[in-house]
């Protein structure tokens, strides 16, 4: 996935309107900006949590009126797990099914 967002630039650059010779120098010339791309998602994969991390941070939180979810869902595009977590409000908690 983050392949494909470093070769985005380089496939529609050319369409972004208004057209400025600078934005085609800077991504095919000198190809700064695919490079702040691919740096900015391999930031991003580096900052994410595990499920684990992620019960750690709500442990400390000092909130009893909500209800907690953390999970991971099958990734659709690469097959690699999407981690997630939400905060219900309590009183939702019974039309939610906790």
């Amino acid at each position: 996935m983050m392949f494909l967002w470093f070769l985005t630039p380089f496939v529609f650059t050319p369409s972004i309107r208004p057209f400025r010779w600078s934005r085609l120098f800077y991504t095919y010339v000198l190809p700064i900006i695919p490079l702040v791309l691919l740096i900015d998602g391999l930031v991003s994969c580096l900052r994410t949590y595990q499920t684990r991390e992620l019960r750690e941070l709500i442990d400390g939180l000092a909130a009893p009126e909500y209800w907690w979810e953390i999970g991971e869902q099958p990734g659709t595009i690469d097959g690699l797990p999407v981690t997630y977590l939400i905060g219900y409000p309590r009183e939702l908690a019974p039309l939610i099914g906790e």
